[in-house]
């Protein structure tokens, strides 16, 4: 993938242990069964998502607690899935259906917060939806690498918990730190674990090299580039409101003053650091007020 993974394979290693074990992150049939129709080319009728849905009783309940929310609540509760699902929108299922299903999916308690991983997780795929809308970017594609960009922190805290609390004790809560200190504990680093499992899962490429080098979005290919950089700067948005992933956070210097790689992630998209804020604050405001965190 890049050139960390160009090693003897230690994320895949890693992986292979983990699945070994039964302790990798849950990816049920029923979404697998909605990425190939969705990934088909044909058109797809709501009808046949609800069959693919209904087959996972907790995502149809998932489903039928977010369309209870503020952002699709119409004064009426629904209790019936096909009334969930039309109210929701085929895009937003596909979301919401892999948000649901992450939020439950880890079998084995990390060293650190989950809640906080989890909400910095949720926040990051809404930030980053936000900014591809803003950037004409795909939505869809943003919105699951701003979800899945932190989930190898979590792999490689299962792997080994005293390790990861040795990376953790050398990064001192430094978001700038972690990636080199993982790769000098573990030999690989949380970003290429990511995307590892989500290759595996057969997730498109943008998605993939998207949360594979959203530590350094410079160096991603031009086809993927763009998802790379929004990811990064979803990841920087939660910092920057102060929701942090359980294991670190932005430094002092780079949180009072853009550092040189969101500038160069802002300048990619040509848009203002004022601007970027503006939006993130927005659409945090708006999150929390639809209870979708």
């Amino acid at each position: 993938m890049t050139e960390e993974a160009n090693k003897p394979n230690v994320s895949k290693a890693i992986i292979d242990r983990l699945k070994a074990l039964d302790d990798l992150p849950h990816f049920p049939e029923a979404l697998m069964q909605l990425e190939k129709l969705l990934a088909s080319g044909e058109p797809v009728h709501m009808d046949q998502i609800v069959q693919v849905i209904a087959k996972d009783p907790r995502l149809a309940a998932g489903l039928i607690g977010v369309v209870n929310t503020a952002k699709y609540s119409m004064g009426s509760k629904i209790t019936d899935l096909p009334d969930a699902m039309m109210r929701i929108g085929l895009q937003d299922v596909r979301l919401m259906a892999h948000a649901i299903n992450y939020k439950s999916s880890f079998k084995s308690k990390p060293p650190f917060s989950e809640k906080h991983f989890l909400k910095h997780s949720l926040l990051a795929a809404f930030l980053a939806q936000a900014l591809a809308k803003s950037l004409h970017v795909n939505t869809g594609e943003a919105f699951l690498c701003g979800l899945m960009h932190d989930i190898g922190i979590y792999l490689l805290a299962i792997e080994d918990r005293d390790k990861y609390l040795e990376v953790m004790k050398l990064i001192d809560y430094d978001i700038a730190k972690l990636p080199s200190k993982e790769v000098e504990v573990f030999g690989t680093q949380h970003a290429m674990m990511s995307a590892r499992l989500l290759q595996q899962w057969k997730f498109p490429k943008e998605i993939i090299m998207g949360v594979a080098n959203h530590h350094s979005p410079e160096k991603a290919d031009e086809q993927t580039k763009a998802y790379a950089y929004i990811t990064f700067l979803a990841e920087q948005g939660c910092f920057l409101l102060g929701i942090g992933n359980g294991v670190a956070d932005l430094n002092d210097d780079d949180r009072l003053t853009p550092s040189e790689q969101m500038e160069t992630a802002l300048e990619y998209f040509a848009i203002s650091y004022e601007a970027y804020v503006e939006l993130i604050d927005h659409t945090f405001e708006a999150v929390q007020a639809n209870g979708m965190i």
